[in-house]
């Protein structure tokens, strides 16, 4: 029998009649943020376009002038977006990265080795072409707009490139934007993503999400022409109180095999003697726990103005709204095999005659899951506990929910605090972290209109 987690119970347990025979109740309904609604765009049209249920807190957490899906924007004056100096971040290809991995190889050589390894040289060669063009298109074209450009790789995109820049563009995928936005300090500096490999990325924080290049011209226009509405998206900021900050590993250069010393050799090291705001913030997730995920993280956790309590578990996430599509939707969703079960339970133990059919089992998954994806301007973090370990001395916590402020302290011996995905600090006993989110901190970010 498949592992059934008890918050999945639950909530088939509480809603599954009530969502197969009369949908959620109307004062249960929300309209999902256009970022949602690209997100569950695959579902069915009456899941897509309000009857996933929200959880109450939720409730009054968005910002002020953020569109939403159903075109209630309360902000009705005309956007400006009119930079003179535009800075594009292109992505590092597949086929530049195994370039850089292997420099002393020629490109005979490097095809040779690609082949052996089961990989496909003339695909990797085409995407590396592709991404390539789309760049060029998107110079060529803010060029036209009379907009002075630079384009740089993530080697080169540093302060002062940024600051010469009225507005960051990214020409790659997700993890180019979560890059772009890295970097940013300030509500005053537009980053806007595009996607050059609409058919191999989905682009969820992207502007044209999977549009293909020709799209791009008619996209910038309507920027120019202020036909867009400003998204602020949110972010965590992470506070560390006592211990000492080691230097953070780039977990991008990491993976080309760099020297661990001489990426902290790039990098200076921080003391804290007290509670320091670091300037560390987050845009979709942080990750908290053991290096090696065989090995149970033991950490203390504080949610909002509960007591701390020990926990042990796999580790931990805490999302923001943006990040609620992408590791906390796969830790939490429910899969079909899952609902079946419960269904059959539910069936022979409460008569309930809710038949595990395929169009009803899809149906409950679809509004499950959907749940799970927030706005991403909403103040609230999310967070997700891993394989959490509960018994007499380790109480229970739901395992997954909201707060507007955590805390975690680290009683683990080999641990990380990663930040979106792409850089890891040091987190072992006795380090403690403070996760908030703070108006001042959002991302200046665009969605059309």
């Amino acid at each position: 029998m498949h592992s059934l987690s008890v918050c999945a119970v639950k909530c088939v347990s509480a809603y599954a009649s009530a969502v197969l025979k009369n949908g959620f109740p109307a004062a249960c309904r929300r309209q999902l943020t256009t970022n949602s609604r690209q997100f569950v765009g695959h579902l069915n049209d009456d899941i897509a376009l309000g009857s996933a249920m929200p959880n109450s807190t939720h409730d009054g957490c968005c910002e002020s002038g953020t569109a939403v899906a159903n075109g209630s924007d309360t902000d009705t004056q005309k956007m400006e977006f009119n930079p003179k100096r535009v800075l594009l971040l292109s992505k590092i290809t597949r086929l530049e990265f195994e370039r850089r991995r292997h420099p002393n190889l020629n490109e005979s050589e490097l095809e040779l080795l690609l082949k052996t390894r089961g990989s496909d040289y003339e695909r990797l060669l085409n995407k590396h072409n592709h991404h390539l063009s789309y760049l060029n298109l998107i110079n060529s074209e803010l060029n036209r707009a009379g907009i002075e450009t630079r384009i740089v790789k993530r080697f080169n995109y540093t302060d002062d490139v940024i600051d010469w820049a009225d507005a960051i563009f990214s020409a790659g995928g997700d993890g180019t934007f979560l890059l772009a936005a890295s970097k940013i300090k300030t509500r005053d500096k537009a980053v806007i993503g595009i996607n050059t490999d609409p058919t191999g990325s989905e682009g969820y924080m992207c502007l044209m999400r999977k549009k293909p290049a020709d799209a791009f011209p008619e996209a910038l226009q309507r920027l120019l022409s202020g036909d867009f509405r400003w998204l602020w998206r949110q972010r965590i900021r992470i506070s560390l109180v006592n211990g000492r900050l080691d230097d953070p590993v780039e977990l991008h250069d990491q993976e080309l095999h760099v020297d661990i010393d001489e990426v902290r050799a790039r990098q200076s090291s921080t003391t804290l003697s007290s509670e320091h705001r670091y300037p560390l913030l987050s845009l979709n997730e942080v990750y908290i726990g053991e290096s090696q995920s065989s090995r149970v993280s033991y950490y203390e956790l504080q949610l909002d103005s509960q007591p701390m309590v020990k926990q042990k578990s796999s580790g931990i996430t805490i999302c923001t709204g943006t990040g609620s599509t992408s590791w906390h939707f796969n830790i939490n969703k429910l899969t079909n095999e899952c609902v079946s079960e419960l269904l059959n339970i539910l069936n022979g133990t409460f008569n309930t005659a809710v038949e595990p059919t395929k169009d009803n089992v899809q149906k409950i998954v679809d509004q499950f899951n959907s749940r799970l994806v927030y706005e991403p301007d909403c103040k609230k973090m999310a967070y997700s506990v891993r394989d959490a370990i509960w018994n007499a001395t380790f109480p229970r916590l739901p395992p997954r929910g909201f707060a507007e402020r955590i805390r975690v302290k680290s009683r683990c011996f080999d641990a990380n605090l990663v930040i979106d995905g792409g850089i890891s600090y040091k987190f072992n006993d006795g380090m403690e972290a403070v996760l908030e989110m703070h108006p001042e901190d959002a991302l200046r970010t665009v969605i059309l209109g």
